[in-house]
């Protein structure tokens, strides 16, 4: 394995490179897409506009655009722009037609408009890898904020068992069929987990079942926890008004798998100035 700094930049962007793998391994992930889409529902109104920060190949953009919202939908990497661009290509024009693809970076995004719902789901902010790095990319987000606008996001609970798991033992050993090679396949799974930088690599292991070479694919994660959270958001400008442990409402405790947060502008926040 390279050096844990390297791991991390590759751990950004590896898991992210084949769109059809990606789109294929998260076919069943739906309780999200419903969440987000009741909460533009709830929050933005008919035909309101919506930032989408991650937007990965569509998985909730698209259902967003269905349900009648204007989606920017903002991507770092252009593999999974692409994969969106080949989801939009499947559904009628006139949906098509209420997304807008960018490819840009959470940390210094600007795009000049302002949105009543921000939101970053499926565990976007874990790609944020130093308290500098969420600070900017909260500065990014009140940027893009209405005045009255929200911004949304999901990470997961951090889980210590699952972070103390042994690093040299393979894990979530599943077989399936490469949905690009057709070829069967066996999927396995371990990881590091370093406690001061609160940073996982991840090792997803793809090995075909009759032999041959075994593909590594790296994927780095930061961990928060939630009193931690809270205080980063606080500091970034931001107050969480809702706070859930799944995508059906429900609260958070120790059999969570996911942070749920909604939050708007602090109240009499004095915006900072840099000086330099």
């Amino acid at each position: 394995m390279p050096d844990r700094g390297l791991a991390v930049a590759l751990g950004a962007q590896e898991h992210y490179r084949d769109a059809t793998l990606y789109d294929y391994e998260y076919r069943r992930r739906r309780d999200d897409v419903a969440f987000y889409v009741g909460l533009a529902d709830r929050l933005v109104g008919p035909g309101g506009r919506v930032l989408e920060l991650g937007c990965g190949t569509g998985r909730i953009t698209v259902p967003l655009a269905r349900a009648g919202f204007h989606v920017t939908a903002v991507d770092a990497e252009p593999s999974m722009l692409a994969g969106l661009a080949a989801r939009l290509d499947r559904q009628p024009r006139s949906l098509a037609a209420r997304v807008t693809p960018v490819r840009g970076d959470l940390r210094d995004l600007a795009l000049g408009r302002r949105f009543p719902l921000v939101i970053a789901g499926f565990n976007v902010l874990e790609h944020l890898y130093t308290r500098v790095e969420v600070d900017a990319c909260l500065a990014r987000v009140r940027a893009h904020l209405a005045p009255d606008g929200a911004f949304a996001f999901d990470v997961q609970l951090p889980d210590p068992g699952w972070l103390s798991r042994d690093p040299t033992k393979r894990w979530s050993r599943t077989r399936f069929t490469h949905p690009v090679t057709g070829v069967p396949t066996w999927y396995t799974t371990n990881h590091d987990y370093d406690p001061v930088s609160q940073i996982a690599i991840i090792r997803l292991y793809y090995q075909p079942v009759a032999g041959g070479p075994e593909d590594v694919v790296l994927l780095s994660q930061r961990k928060y926890f939630p009193a931690e959270l809270e205080a980063l958001i606080a500091h970034g400008g931001l107050r969480m008004i809702e706070r859930y442990g799944d995508f059906v409402g429900g609260p958070l405790g120790p059999g969570s798998e996911s942070q749920v947060l909604v939050c708007r502008r602090a109240i009499g926040r004095v915006a900072r100035t840099s000086r330099r």
